[in-house]
Parts: C-alpha cells; sequence; structure tokens
C-alpha cells in the first residue's frame, strides 16, 4: 500500500518535473526511499543524487562513503558537495540548512528537478517552530510542495505523507539507510518538539496531524492570493536589473511594506530574512534620505539603496584574474559576464585590433574622455555621472590597449577610439555579478 501511494505522489509532479532529476541525498531513511522509488519510476539511468557533506559529525566521512555504495548499487550517479557551515549567530541547524541550499544552488545552476523527501511530520514540526519564533503568514504556510529556487525547480512530493508511510516501503524493498545520532539530540530545537512535544499533542489528539496540516493547507492558498497581489504590485516596481522601486509608498501600512519587501526578496532566491531584519530594512533602508547610500546585511548579503532603487547585492567574491578580450561571452569570476561582439553598425563600438587589448580593473586615478563629450575627466566623477551602483564601481571592468584606457564595459569607448559607420567594430556588453 505504501509504495503504491508514494509511487502516485512521484506520478503527480513527474509530468511537470523537467531533467536532470537530482535528488539531495543525506543517506537516511527519507532520502533513501525517495532515491529507490524515483528510480523505480524513472530509471536510475535518468537520476541523479547530490550528498552534502557538512563536516560537522565525525562519521561524515564514512556516511559520505555509504552514500556513494548505495549509489553504486542502484547505478545512480552521485555528487558529493563539501559544504563549509559556519554559525552567523542564527544556530547551528539554520547555518547548516543554508549551506546545504548553497551547495544545492551551485549543483544545479544548470536547471533541473531537485526532489526532496520531505514528509508530513516535517512539514508539522516546521509550522510549529515557525510559530513560536512569530512568523506570518508566509511563514505559518510551511513548506511549499514545489517551487523555483535560482534557475531549478524544487520539488517535496511526500508533504502529505507520514513518515511512517516512507519506513514501511523501507522494509517492504529491505533497504539501508544511515541513522544519524545527532536527530536524538533534544538540544535543537527541532529535535526538541519530535521527541518530546509533539507526542504530547499525538497522545491528547490522535488526529492532530491531519487537521493541522488542514490549517496549512488554508494558510497556503491566503500566502498564495497575497502573492499574487504582490507580484501584480512588484511588476510595476521591478527593474530590469532585479532592483525594487521604493518610490510612492508613503500612504503605504508598515505591514504592506514589509510583505512587498519579503515578497521581493523571496523573488530574488535569497535567504529571507527573520523579521526584526526586514523591519530594519523598511526603517533603515526604505526611508532613507534619497541621498543616503545605506545597507542591511543578512544571508551572506546585504539589501543596500542607490537613488530610489533598492538592491540585493550578494557578499562579493575576490575577482579572479581577467580573461584574455575575445569574441563572444566570457564569464570572470567576482565581475561578471562580458559579451563582445563584431558589427559594422550602431553606437559605442571601438575600433582596435583585438589582441592589443586586454581588461583590468580599477585602480584608481584614472582619468577617461568618453566619445562625444568635450573633455577628459576623472572616472570616479564619470561613473557617478553614469549612475552606476557605490558596490559596482570597483567591479567595472576596464579596457585598455597598452597603457590607454580606451573603453568602460557597457558604458562608453574613448574618444579617437569610435569605429565609423560602416567600419568594424567591437560591441562591449557587461552583465554584472557579485556572487560568482
Amino acid at each position: 500500500m505504501s509504495a503504491s501511494v508514494l509511487y502516485s505522489d512521484l506520478d503527480h509532479y513527474l509530468p511537470t518535473a523537467t531533467a536532470p532529476h537530482w535528488v539531495a541525498y543525506s543517506g537516511g531513511l527519507d532520502s533513501t526511499v525517495l532515491l529507490h522509488a524515483l528510480c523505480a519510476r524513472l530509471g536510475a539511468d535518468s537520476v541523479r543524487a547530490i550528498h552534502v557533506h557538512h563536516g560537522l559529525s565525525d562519521q561524515a566521512d564514512l556516511w559520505a562513503e555509504q552514500c556513494a555504495d548505495q549509489c553504486a548499487q542502484l547505478g545512480v550517479a552521485l555528487t558529493t558537495a563539501r559544504a563549509d557551515v559556519v554559525n552567523a549567530g542564527h544556530g547551528l541547524e539554520a547555518a547548516a540548512r543554508n549551506e546545504r541550499y548553497r551547495q544545492f544552488d551551485r549543483v544545479l545552476a544548470g536547471g533541473g528537478t531537485l526532489w526532496l523527501a520531505h514528509h508530513l511530520d516535517d512539514q508539522l514540526e516546521t509550522f510549529f517552530l515557525r510559530l513560536l519564533r512569530g512568523s506570518g503568514l508566509a511563514g505559518l504556510s510551511a513548506m511549499a510542495a514545489q517551487r523555483d529556487q535560482a534557475g531549478y525547480r524544487l520539488v517535496r512530493p511526500w508533504l502529505a505523507r507520514p513518515r511512517s508511510q516512507l519506513a514501511d516501503y523501507a522494509h517492504q524493498h529491505q533497504l539501508r539507510w544511515i541513522d544519524d545520532p545527532s536527530n536524538d539530540d533534544v538540544h535543537f530545537d527541532r529535535n526538541y518538539l519530535r521527541q518530546q512535544v509533539l507526542p504530547l499533542l499525538a497522545e491528547r489528539w490522535p488526529g492532530y496531524r491531519q487537521t493541522v496540516n488542514r490549517s496549512i493547507n488554508h494558510l497556503q492558498q491566503a500566502a498564495a492570493q497575497q502573492q499574487r497581489d504582490l507580484d501584480a504590485e512588484l511588476e510595476h516596481r521591478l527593474a530590469a536589473d532585479g532592483a525594487f522601486k521604493a518610490v510612492a509608498l508613503d500612504d503605504w501600512t508598515d505591514a504592506d511594506v514589509l510583505a512587498l519587501l519579503h515578497r521581493w526578496l523571496m523573488r530574488q532566491s535569497v535567504p529571507l530574512p527573520s523579521a526584526t531584519v526586514l523591519q530594519r530594512v523598511l526603517d533603515e533602508v526604505v526611508r532613507a534620505r534619497v541621498d543616503a547610500q545605506p545597507q542591511v546585511d543578512f544571508g551572506g548579503g546585504s539589501v543596500r539603496r542607490f537613488k530610489t532603487a533598492l538592491y540585493w547585492v550578494p557578499d562579493p567574491i575576490e575577482p579572479e584574474p581577467a580573461p584574455g578580450f575575445a569574441e563572444g561571452e566570457s564569464h570572470w569570476p567576482g565581475v561578471g559576464r562580458l559579451i563582445v561582439t563584431q558589427s559594422t553598425q550602431g553606437p559605442n563600438r571601438l575600433c582596435l585590433n583585438a589582441s592589443s587589448l586586454r581588461w583590468v580593473l580599477r585602480q584608481g586615478g584614472e582619468s577617461f574622455w568618453p566619445a562625444g563629450r568635450q573633455q577628459r575627466r576623472d572616472l570616479k566623477r564619470l561613473l557617478q555621472e553614469y549612475r552606476l551602483a557605490p558596490w559596482l564601481r570597483d567591479r567595472l571592468p576596464l579596457l585598455y590597449a597598452g597603457d590607454q584606457l580606451v573603453a568602460l564595459a557597457g558604458l562608453a569607448i574613448e574618444q579617437g577610439f569610435v569605429a565609423e559607420e560602416g567600419e568594424p567594430g567591437w560591441q562591449i556588453h557587461w552583465q554584472p555579478s557579485l556572487s560568482n
């Protein structure tokens, strides 16, 4: 019975799930069942597994080996991602979870579907944890059965099934799994709920799982309607680069602005802030003077304001050595993507031989004479005039021919180096990226 029900749940989501199909595989009972069941529906050749090695247990290496052995027996390709868990003051559980999803985002950067084995008991624990933390509508909606996440699809097919059904499946198919002793440590909030609190509820109200889950479904419906309303508002406020236009908000209540900010951050696929941090974004960033440059840091980045717009800015990484100048698209880690095309038509085309050109980042003290302007200007002031956000100015790729600065990527060409109409020239575009 358990197998047919669990297979039916997978079949419900498979038609809209895109390949490649990844299973978040810890080696525990839940993910072991999911990996086995998905292989039964799709075939092992169509399934991949990702194991995040947190390094938090002295058995972590052994668990990674056991996961590799299980995947080898099933014929499933396994990727093991080593995580660097840093407790930033919000607890080890939260730190491990954030790092786990960061690894998922990295591995699935090319798209596909990530299958997660969360079940009804997990869902109820999440609900009560968020209730105790004073979460609002979105938080109390607990986990979504499916959602888009950083370019891929995330699916939790078994949120309506109790863990007992997964255990039945595991025993029926004689599966082997890892028992993590930390799951019994009641110093962790989730374990305390699972071991000490929820059994008392089950004893007093045996049907509480179904009734609480029904309330979660009602909350999810209300949250979905709120999200549709907020998305309609965001359509008028989102810039092409994802910036949030924080104008005409004087007549809005604080609660409405906070909900709008929360939805904007959710659509940026970033770690969502606590209610306290979100209130700081409202007080310190949204309500800041137009000429101020405030920021609130959280979740591996910050919300910043430039002019009348808000930006989510990931913590920068150290730029790698510059790529060579070449036609086509090149990735400069820590800086962004450079797109170079050759054309005989259009403005801002550079007329120089590619072999003489090299990319450099700002060092300070540069000057530049934009084609069409009357005089040479200090580069620092020019970038202010171009309204380039302050955190991007030191990452702007500068193009040199020898010791001569000849182009600002995506912005301007130096006087005297612009191709004439009909003459071949380089068009240069820059897509900034501080996260990769």
